[in-house]
């Protein structure tokens, strides 16, 4: 396959791109809304970039890769990053209590692992009366399970969604391969080194900066571990790895749903019969294990009922809350509170026919990393034209493109000079 030499360079460009358009971008004034534009073409180029690069490797799972004395620093490292994200999350935390007066995603959650530790769990998603005269909980098992360990030995519960942050960047530390003082390739030590400015950037926002609130009010940070589970698992090739780690991203949010037809069918194309057994079964199972087990029927078929309710809700969001579609880059803002519906249907549409065109497209011109780039790019799709663009929903996808170009980086020609080892 013929590829320019650019082209890690175009990658860099569209991840620092995207990057701002979500991060310090945001400080213009009035500019939220049309950084979407920029968010949604380089998410694309994203995609499009990965599919003409070398097959990525997984160089975590590679034998004696834990033994390399790089990886030693690369562990204190990791440690140094969740010292000081302990400092930020403290302060925050003492900041913002959790409090449905501050968002009540968080309190929500608890009423649930207080049902589930309680045994009350065919009451889980009932009504909460003392949550805004009513409220009925809409989260999926994935979202709120993973707090009940915290909930019930009483620590603060955001902790869990810190622990997925971290879990999320310390992916990115090891898989990184710094520039080389020895290394005569130097166009890759400044790449290397532009890559690890904007992943500062990014972790900065996301924890000293708490602009999107996924610190102190969101419970995003679970969501970006599992998707973070989910690049390493499509790179190892590990079918029941793979599995697990979908059945978590789409029991925690629906916006995989679109791109799971498009992989599956991939994998029918390929003729990967075992990995298409492996994987539904594994899905299967987790079906029944983290959702059908703890809440039974009735609420399962409540749930899968849910998503025809968003336009409903996000016109009460227009209505009570109407600068969080200023705030985000959602193309939300561009159809404004009469369009709502018409949004919500290219939402559905591009979501599941984008990623199966993706890949059919590209399985013809063989194109490599094909079902990463085309999660990418479901993500871009899926968030672009969400409903409601809460700002801490867009990271996700951040952290799956941090991975991804972390990989590229590390699989283009080695900087190494001959007989030194590449870690």
């Amino acid at each position: 396959m013929n590829r320019p030499k650019n082209l890690l360079p175009a990658l860099l460009i569209a991840f620092a791109m995207e990057t701002l358009s979500v991060t310090w971008g945001l400080k213009i004034p009035g500019g939220a809304p049309w950084l979407s534009i920029p968010y949604l073409l380089a998410g694309i180029s994203i995609a499009a970039l990965l599919t003409r690069l070398p097959q990525f490797s997984l160089p975590i799972a590679e034998k004696g890769f834990w033994k390399l004395p790089v990886n030693h620093f690369r562990l204190m490292a990791a440690a140094l990053v969740a010292l000081a994200t302990w400092s930020w999350c403290r302060y925050w935390f003492e900041e913002m209590p959790i409090d449905i007066t501050n968002a009540d995603m968080l309190p929500i959650i608890k009423v649930m692992g207080d049902r589930f530790i309680a045994g009350q769990h065919s009451h889980i998603y009932d009504a909460i009366p003392w949550i805004w005269h009513g409220t009925r909980p809409i989260y999926l098992p994935a979202m709120w399970l993973p707090y009940v360990p915290a909930i019930a030995m009483g620590i603060d519960m955001r902790w869990i969604a810190i622990a997925g942050l971290l879990f999320a960047f310390t992916v990115f530390m090891f898989l990184y391969r710094p520039p080389s003082a020895s290394s005569t390739d130097h166009s890759y030590n400044y790449r290397s080194f532009f890559l690890a400015a904007l992943a500062f950037l990014l972790f900065w926002w996301v924890v000293a900066d708490n602009t999107a609130g996924i610190v102190s009010v969101a419970e995003e940070g679970t969501v970006i571990g599992y998707y973070a589970l989910l690049v390493l698992a499509l790179v190892s090739g590990k079918p029941w790895l793979t599995g697990i780690a979908i059945s978590l991203c789409v029991l925690s949010r629906y916006a995989l749903a679109g791109w799971i037809p498009a992989y599956l069918g991939w994998l029918a194309l390929e003729k990967k019969w075992k990995h298409l057994s492996i994987i539904t079964l594994t899905g299967m199972l987790c079906f029944v294990l983290l959702f059908l087990l703890p809440v039974g029927w009735t609420t399962v078929l409540r749930l899968a009922s849910l998503p025809g309710d968003y336009v409903a809700f996000a016109a009460r969001v227009w209505k009570d809350s109407p600068d969080v579609f200023s705030t985000a880059p959602g193309l939300a803002w561009f159809f404004g509170p009469r369009h709502i519906a018409r949004l919500h249907g290219l939402l559905l549409t591009l979501s599941f026919t984008v990623p199966l065109l993706f890949v059919l497209f590209g399985r013809r011109g063989r194109a490599a990393n094909l079902p990463l780039a085309a999660l990418k790019i479901s993500l871009v799709i899926f968030y672009c034209f969400i409903d409601v663009p809460y700002l801490y929903l867009f990271y996700t996808s951040s952290f799956v493109s941090l991975i991804s170009v972390t990989l590229a980086l590390r699989d283009s020609p080695s900087p190494c000079l001959p007989g030194h080892h590449q870690a």
